[in-house]
């Protein structure tokens, strides 16, 4: 069955205005002192101040009801399940309910994202999902969906995502432009676009094979924004539009706007990469590689967690990618030869490997300025950025003090490395915005080593 003749749309409400939304309801159990004790239960997803996913229930006739500290204090209450579903977690509130025989539990589970229905196996014929803070981009093609409270015309954003595998949409929606706003002056967790996914084949896949996407596609997506942008609370539908498989999840951080090299405006950028993107991470060598290097630069890239600490995390994601690329892809010396490398030139393997300029740009100027130098004259990125980096690792750094006010260039420029290294890792040659340039969005340049 082909989605596209289904209008996608979000699986659950989350237009509402209210700081947190139930996902679904039912039987909710616990376990306290090994006896098990039945009740009304729930999930829920809090919007603020941070997204965050929990269990609920209310249940009567529990003995215990009279010592509720002791249960508080000693955490008696060792098991929770909702609909026979054990979720593994703990105890946030307890408390007694309106009605004095009542107990209410709060729960909160130990994994940032439960299979609420279904299993692994299940047979899936599309899934919709949903995101949180993503950017607010023009698309590849564009639909008309009409506001019925305002009687307004709403201009819908379309992307189309294709690897060998996958076919996949995500689009904007009616409030996607108030929820950005809302955003920007006020933080948090609001929902701006939803998506769907099936195999171009149009053949059922599992439970598995959907969490497996989802999590291609948060990596992805997180990648494209600069700072973690996962799929959220994704439904799995089979052939007759039932749903029989639920990922009950939250977002993983509040709204942040770093710079990236993903340009809003040119959203071909998005469906360029993911084909090469999904090529190397069904590799499984290069999926970890992936996975490893995209959540360093995730870390980097957020300027409040410290510069300083941005510069060690993007350089350390430069040199993993190094080793992929130089040593097991493309295996341009062995691994102990790439062990005997100063890191400096285990940088400028990689980039001379990919086609990128290793001389200091000129947005650099206070690196360019710096009075260090090394015995074979030479000053280029790599040396500079590695120096500096060295600087907040070791202590006894001869140039520590001198090497201060180059920070905030040594961060900007490890990212956009990074960066550029990660998209022609997975062959890119297209264009991107230029972090080390001040741009509006819409000035985009061609990577540096497209023929």
């Amino acid at each position: 069955m082909d989605f596209n003749n289904y209008k996608l749309e979000p699986a659950f409400d989350f237009n509402v205005a209210e700081s947190s939304i139930q996902l679904t309801r039912g039987r909710a159990e616990i376990c306290i002192d090994g006896n098990v004790y039945s009740g009304d239960g729930g999930v829920v997803l809090e919007f603020t101040p941070h997204g965050r996913l929990y269990f609920h229930g209310s249940f009567k006739d529990v003995p215990s009801i009279e010592s509720l500290k002791l249960i508080t204090e000693k955490n008696t209450i060792s098991k929770f399940s909702i609909n026979d579903r054990e979720i593994p977690g703990f105890v946030i509130n307890c408390k007694i309910g309106a009605m004095s025989d009542e107990l209410i539990v709060k729960w909160s589970p130990r994994r940032r994202s439960i299979i609420g229905v279904g299993d692994s196996l299940s047979q899936i014929s599309w899934v919709i999902f949903h995101v949180f803070n993503f950017v607010e981009y023009l698309g590849m093609r564009r639909s008309v969906e009409l506001n019925h409270e305002t009687k307004a015309r709403i201009a819908i954003e379309h992307i189309d995502l294709d690897s060998h595998q996958w076919a996949i949409e995500l689009k904007s929606l009616l409030v996607t432009s108030e929820n950005i706003k809302v955003l920007k002056g006020e933080g948090g967790c609001r929902i701006t676009h939803v998506g769907r996914f099936q195999k171009k084949n149009n053949n059922a896949f599992s439970g598995q094979d959907a969490y497996d996407c989802l999590r291609a596609l948060g990596y992805f997506l997180s990648f494209a924004k600069g700072c973690w942008c996962e799929p959220v609370c994704a439904v799995g539908f089979n052939k007759n539009s039932e749903r029989v498989w639920e990922l009950w999840s939250s977002p993983r951080e509040i709204w942040q706007s770093p710079p990236s090299w993903f340009d809003p405006h040119n959203t071909t950028q998005l469906a360029s990469l993911f084909p090469g993107f999904m090529s190397r991470w069904v590799d499984e060598d290069w999926r970890k590689t992936l996975e490893e290097v995209i959540y360093w630069y995730l870390n980097a890239n957020n300027s409040f967690r410290g510069i300083d600490a941005g510069i060690i995390l993007s350089q350390t994601a430069i040199e993993r990618l190094s080793y992929e690329f130089a040593v097991k892809d493309k295996k341009l010396l062995s691994s102990n030869g790439f062990k005997d490398l100063r890191a400096s030139d285990k940088f400028r393997l990689l980039f001379s490997s990919i086609g990128l300029p290793t001389a200091l740009p000129s947005e650099t100027p206070e690196i360019a300025n710096l009075p260090i130098k090394n015995q074979t004259n030479i000053y280029d990125a790599p040396y500079a950025l590695v120096e500096i980096r060295n600087s907040l690792v070791h202590p006894e750094h001869k140039w520590k003090d001198v090497l201060t006010k180059a920070y905030y260039e040594a961060w900007n420029l490890s990212l956009w490395y990074l960066e550029m290294c990660i998209l022609a890792s997975c062959g890119y040659t297209e264009t991107f915005g230029n972090r080390l340039k001040s741009h509006w969005i819409g000035e985009i340049e061609d990577v540096p080593w497209k023929n």
